[in-house]
């Protein structure tokens, strides 16, 4: 775990695959919790302004007092901060990858284990691009517009590209345990009129595979 900013109001973490966001329901759950660790190394309570599923690495940011974690809310409800991801597939079986950006829009309902279409659900909305082709496979630029859950591991799925290691949407399996090929590497504060100190955008590495 990589403190990528720290100030009085927020913590942004580089979070590792294979660590949880925040505690799991169940309190019994041996894996790593990237909340619990930042709180103890701070020795202060902090607030969880969104989450990464365990297998996603990337940038995560927690809010350090209460007024600053509901501003923050408001920020990721309202689509106020540009989530960008790097996401590594195979290639289409037809057709040249998109190298401009392309949009998918889909009516998102998180069952208790994936995610599917449903007339109710509700709107996800995702910016993509494939930015590097080695070695047979397809390196993507995505852009979450909106935060739905799995929404970009959804939308590769459904669009033929299923995330590498990500074998709950039939992505090809990975010797790495607990990581698939989906990372957050950069969270753009600049169209906020008030960034309560933010810088106007973070930066992690970007995705290494395997």
């Amino acid at each position: 775990m990589l403190i990528a900013f720290d100030n009085e109001n927020f913590v942004v973490a580089d979070k590792p695959s294979g660590v949880l966001s925040v505690p799991a329901r169940d309190a019994q759950d041996p894996r790593p919790c990237l909340g619990r660790e930042l709180q103890a190394q701070l020795g202060a309570q902090i607030f969880p302004v969104h989450r990464l599923d365990f297998e996603v690495s990337g940038l995560v940011i927690f809010a350090k007092t209460p007024e600053a974690h509901k501003l923050a809310q408001r920020w990721f409800e309202n689509g106020d901060v540009d989530k960008t991801y790097q996401a590594l597939s195979r290639p289409w079986k037809s057709g040249d990858a998109p190298r401009s950006w392309i949009d998918w829009r889909s009516q998102l309902v998180r069952g208790k284990r994936r995610a599917f279409v449903a007339p109710h659900g509700k709107l996800a909305h995702t910016r993509a691009r494939v930015i590097h082709i080695e070695q047979n496979l397809w390196w993507w630029e995505l852009q979450a517009v909106t935060g739905r859950p799995h929404q970009l591991r959804f939308e590769m799925f459904q669009h033929g590209s299923p995330i590498l290691g990500d074998t709950l949407y039939a992505g090809e399996a990975s010797s790495t345990v607990d990581k698939i090929g989906l990372r957050a590497v950069s969270l753009n504060f600049s169209r906020l009129t008030e960034r309560l100190g933010l810088p106007e955008e973070l930066r992690v590495p970007d995705l290494q595979w395997p």
